[in-house]
């Protein structure tokens, strides 16, 4: 097509051919190669006045810088594209864009500004009853409601979109669509349905060659088989995604993997190099202006603080990082920031502040159906009650912890719920029980590898005096 558009001298059509071929390259993940063919358009478009599709191409230049992590570039692009549409009518482009601004804001964590974007495009696209459009605005509808922890919400929207793509044949959209559907199963504690969504965009996502996407799945394919305790399967995965997001400069994946990375090292007790990944995630994260991932990092590098017995500034962490949640409307990350300052205000010794906080993450797991958070926020609320004296309430937490830690398949939930239920049992003088607890915590902990759960299982082999340390169980 281009060498015949060339050859008959149709400056237009060899404009929007060279888009065209850009837009296979982008989903490949090779930018640079896109960029050269959307900066040759763009000097045809403007050579001869063609504004229709310059702005198509403006916006298409956006979402490259976009997927790099250069929001302001991405911004500044969309902006002119959008001013260029609105001008002339073109009111497929005009919702496309408005979608594309939307997606900014969003990587930004300004929930409101992006969704009220979302909101002006989907009317201008079931207008003109443009199918894709509307399918890409309602998948990423569904992610502000998810990310506000309204999970019901969100995957209405995604199956709406979801059969959208379908119906039309949108594979690409298909494959995002049903990757982002398992992100609710898995907030739910159903890791078996959201790896089997996984797996059907993981297939999509390699027969068209979308490496942004594969990037993207891989890592979260990876959080299943982590929640499992299966941490060798999850690393691999982890660094399939790395190499992928590395070499087609996705920026905004790379520091979400690198984060990711960082808690397989931290779990298996490796805090040096945990702390290294993060430092990479904080970089880049902060560099591209992803404040979500920004909070989420911070959150992670106080609790290598924390462990390390730097309170203050494990503290200082993760107050700014409760900031950002509450800032962008993160409700999950939210309810996790309460929990972690809790911890830290228990390492202090103020057990009063540290329920506090514990009671409003525990409430806000509960309203977004997040069984996983509402899990751990059991066990530490047992953890508070334990140290005052109170077994029995203590108990009582540890077994609503270990009910919802066995329901949703949670390894690590389920070891740290068994060794707390040991000491429970020990100190209510219940030697059996407490054997029972602490034995079943080893077995686990050894088949997953888990370090801080074989480390405290070392210790109190000593003072019980078992023979040969962590042998002795």
């Amino acid at each position: 097509s281009l060498a015949i558009r060339r050859a008959i001298g149709d400056r237009a059509g060899e404009g929007t051919t060279l888009n065209n071929i850009s837009q296979i390259y982008h989903a490949r993940g090779d930018y640079d190669t896109a960029l050269d063919f959307l900066q040759q358009a763009l000097a045809i478009q403007q050579a001869i006045g063609d504004r229709a599709d310059k702005g198509v191409t403006l916006s298409n230049i956006a979402g490259l810088y976009r997927a790099r992590g250069d929001y302001d570039t991405a911004l500044d692009f969309l902006q002119q594209s959008l001013a260029i549409l609105q001008a002339i009518g073109n009111l497929a482009g005009e919702g496309k864009t408005l979608n594309n601004i939307s997606a900014i804001y969003h990587a930004r964590g300004d929930y409101d500004t992006a969704l009220d974007f979302l909101q002006q495009a989907i009317p201008i696209l079931r207008t003109i009853n443009d199918r894709a459009g509307e399918g890409t605005t309602l998948d990423n509808l569904a992610q502000l409601y998810y990310i506000r922890g309204d999970y019901d919400t969100a995957l209405d929207f995604f199956q709406q979109s979801l059969a959208i793509r379908r119906a039309i044949g949108d594979r690409a959209g298909e494959g995002a669509t049903l990757n982002n559907i398992s992100l609710i199963y898995r907030a739910r504690g159903d890791t078996d349905t959201a790896l089997d969504f996984l797996q059907q965009s993981l297939t999509i996502r390699r027969d068209i060659g979308d490496r942004a996407g594969e990037g993207t799945t891989l890592d979260n394919i990876s959080q299943i088989y982590k929640a499992h305790g299966d941490y060798d399967t999850a690393l691999k995965y982890l660094q399939d995604s790395l190499t992928i997001r590395r070499a087609i400069g996705d920026r905004a994946g790379e520091g979400t993997t690198l984060n990711n990375i960082s808690q397989i090292y931290d779990t298996r007790g490796d805090t040096a190099t945990a702390l290294e990944f993060l430092q990479q995630s904080l970089a880049i994260r902060r560099a591209i202006g992803d404040r979500a991932g920004e909070g989420t990092t911070l959150s992670n590098i106080a609790h290598i603080y924390n462990a390390q017995g730097d309170h203050d500034t494990a503290l200082d962490l993760l107050q700014q990082s409760l900031a950002i949640c509450q800032a962008i409307g993160d409700r999950a990350g939210e309810g996790t920031m309460l929990n972690n300052i809790a911890t830290a205000a228990v390492a202090c010794g103020d057990y009063a502040m540290a329920l506090d906080f514990l009671q409003k993450s525990l409430a806000i797991f509960h309203a977004i159906g997040n069984r996983a958070g509402e899990g751990a926020t059991l066990n530490n609320i047992s953890a508070i009650y334990n140290a005052r004296g109170d077994y029995d309430i203590a108990l009582e937490y540890l077994q609503q912890s270990l009910a919802i830690s066995q329901d949703i398949s949670d390894a690590t939930g389920l070891c740290m719920t068994l060794f707390n239920m040991g000491h429970i049992h020990w100190q209510n003088d219940q030697p059996d029980e407490a054997l029972g607890a602490w034995l079943a915590a080893y077995e686990l902990a050894s088949r997953i590898g888990h370090a801080q759960v074989l480390a405290a299982l070392e210790g109190l082999a000593g003072q019980l005096g078992l023979p040969g340390g962590l042998a002795g169980w």
